[in-house]
């Protein structure tokens, strides 16, 4: 049988149609994946969102709009990844993908810690990040704090009536002023 073929009999749920479909088209997702990459993300994440984008593929391949299966299939694949590449790269994941470790391994901010070791190493850890947040100077403290409470640069700029480049060099030098504690 034809791809085709295929897939309209896995649309209606024949059994190891959609199965097959997905074994024959893996390589040309993994292929398509190679092409994008993820910032803050594995390899993995786009192979799977390329086999959501076949899986759909399967499922609305119409032979009257488009004959041929192996076409429509690696649009549909390559439109699902750039739209995830798109998606992790908005403002919105901005913070998840440009962060800086305040945590040192210490484990800083666990909640479901009932050894009173742990609890005590995470108190010190804590006690450690104010006194290098210290050297940060007010207006440097008030954007941390927005920072981690996951405020973009540009709501960070509206609440403190700053330009957003100066939002973003203060960051700068709070990232520069940690490490610079964390060497000492």
């Amino acid at each position: 049988m034809s791809d085709e073929e295929i897939a309209l009999q896995a649309k209606v749920g024949a059994d190891g149609c959609m199965d097959e479909l997905l074994t024959r088209y893996k390589s040309m997702v993994l292929k398509c994946a190679r092409s994008f990459f993820l910032t803050g993300g594995a390899r993995d994440d786009l192979v799977q969102e390329g086999m959501i984008g076949l899986y759909r593929a399967i499922l609305r391949f119409d032979p009257i709009k488009c004959p041929n299966f192996k076409s429509f299939a690696s649009l549909c694949v390559k439109r699902q990844i750039i739209d995830a590449v798109r998606k992790n790269n908005s403002g919105k994941n901005f913070v998840m993908n440009n962060y800086v470790s305040l945590d040192d391994g210490a484990g800083l901010y666990s909640a479901d810690r009932e050894n009173p070791e742990e609890k005590i190493i995470s108190t010190e850890a804590y006690n450690e990040f104010k006194e290098k947040t210290k050297s940060l100077s007010r207006l440097e403290n008030i954007i941390l704090e927005k920072y981690l409470e996951g405020k973009t640069y540009s709501e960070i700029s509206d609440e403190i009536c700053r330009p957003e480049k100066s939002v973003d060099n203060a960051i700068q030098r709070i990232r520069k002023k940690l490490q610079n504690c964390n060497r000492e």
